[in-house]
């Protein structure tokens, strides 16, 4: 909406009260402190209504400019900004979990919104679909969407806290990691408590492809971003 589109939405409103006999031309200019020939003028389209008159006749009205837009107007707007806020994030070509490799790409046809407001995507996020495991019941739930970072400080470094894509070349899973004297050890939700079933890696190998840093339900998509689902750490103090 443009200034000229306020105005002329604003004289509509007077002009229909006109009409309907709330208002006359005379006691409207009164009540404004305007001439009654101006007030004519500005009706017929002669003469503009200058910036003080306009708010003076939406304070004898009780309305804002906002009052002046419609809702198709604001909903546009609205959708602008959020889209704005939040850009979009690649998604990658295929779902990862059991028996789903790391994909290759991304897909050429669907990206997904970041669930945080940001100027621009940092160029390590990417977003994934997950299948459903097994042995993350607890920790994935009914999430089935994840945005991973794959920079190198989240991936060379594990943390007790943190949630990881694990490479094992067939498949790409979520897990969790511990740093023993020589090795990591990967351990799933079921093995927790369970050290003996930790699988053992060699601290060399770069088979930690990504840190998870949020999950998700794809379903949630149209939510505003605090809903769609939970922070597992945040990018820029970790």
């Amino acid at each position: 909406m443009t200034f000229e589109d306020a105005q002329r939405g604003l004289l509509a409103q007077v002009r229909d009260r006109i009409r309907n006999g709330e208002l006359t031309e005379r006691g409207f200019a009164r009540l404004i402190g305007i001439s009654q020939p101006h007030v004519h003028n500005v009706l017929k389209g002669v003469r503009n209504l200058s910036p003080q008159v306009c708010d003076a006749i939406l304070n004898f009205f009780h309305m804002s400019i906002l009052d002046l837009v419609s809702l198709e107007e604001l909903n546009a707007y609205l959708r602008r900004r959020i889209e704005e806020r939040f850009p979009e994030v690649p998604i990658l070509e295929s779902p990862i979990g059991p028996g789903r490799p790391w994909p290759r790409g991304f897909s050429r046809q669907r990206r997904f919104l970041l669930p945080f407001a940001s100027v621009a995507v940092p160029g390590e996020l990417v977003m994934t679909n997950l299948v459903s495991d097994p042995q993350m019941l607890q920790t994935l739930s009914d999430y089935d969407i994840a945005l991973l970072d794959t920079s190198p400080a989240q991936t060379s470094e594990v943390t007790p806290e943190g949630l990881y894509v694990v490479d094992r070349g067939e498949e790409a899973v979520l897990r969790h990691m511990r740093r023993g004297a020589h090795v990591y050890y990967i351990v799933s939700d079921a093995s927790m408590s369970a050290p003996e079933a930790w699988e053992r890696r060699e601290l060399t190998g770069g088979f930690v492809k990504a840190r998870v840093r949020w999950l998700g339900r794809a379903r949630d998509r149209e939510l505003p971003a605090s809903q769609r689902g939970r922070f597992l750490y945040d990018v820029i103090s970790s």
